[in-house]
């Protein structure tokens, strides 16, 4: 083989794009298709006497969020059974919708990207305005129902603080999103960090979105 065609092969394989899981440099933000769906399973720990009310968090084994009319409805299962409730909680948790807890997701996405953002947090006779901070920390793999995933890995982190009625405990959120799912397919909210004191974890079951645009 001459130096010519070395060269022209060498270039020309340089020029073929990468699907996400070789080469995922930086993920613009998802085009939602009509039937687009995503199935996860979310379990929620809270400390003795702290109960999780209502169906927004919690009070299904699994959910179901799918894309009709270019909306997001929300379906909670169990046993099978689907029952549809309004949960932007539900949403968020999956799509990184602002409604939870503030901008989870940032696009163009990047390993290194980090920014700051505000959300309203809720707690048995509290209500307050907390200050996060998020990074993504990594392209790895994660495991989730529907096998191992590659996505991006990213840390939101809310500082201790002392407020009007005492200690206010930090919270750590790990969560894992790939852009091939268009979702966040693995999420563990620690409160405190590193501590099982009160924790939701939320991974994906099954999914199907349109690659179209991707």
């Amino acid at each position: 083989m001459n130096r010519v065609m070395l060269v022209f092969i060498v270039a020309a394989s340089l020029a073929i794009p990468f699907p996400h899981g070789l080469h995922a440099q930086e993920a613009e933000a998802p085009a939602y298709k009509e039937g687009d769906w995503w199935r996860v399973k979310v379990e929620v720990a809270r400390p003795v006497g702290v109960s999780v009310g209502g169906p927004q968090l919690g009070g299904f084994p699994e959910y179901l969020v799918r894309v009709e009319n270019s909306k997001f409805r929300v379906f909670g299962i169990r046993e099978d059974q689907p029952k549809e409730i309004d949960s932007a909680t539900i949403v968020s948790l999956i799509l990184g919708k602002p409604e939870w807890r503030g901008d989870l997701l940032k696009f163009p996405m990047r390993v290194g990207l980090s920014w700051s953002a505000q959300f309203p947090l809720q707690m048995p006779g509290i209500q307050r305005q907390e200050l996060a901070q998020y990074e993504v920390q990594a392209w790895e793999k994660v495991k989730t129902l529907k096998g191992e995933i590659e996505a991006f890995k990213i840390l939101m982190a809310v500082a201790e603080r002392t407020g009007r009625v005492g200690r206010l405990p930090g919270r750590a959120v790990t969560y894992y999103y790939s852009p091939q799912v268009k979702a966040i397919v693995y999420l563990r909210e620690e409160s405190p960090p590193k501590s099982a004191e009160a924790v939701t974890t939320s991974m994906l079951v099954d999914f199907n979105v349109s690659q179209e645009s991707q």
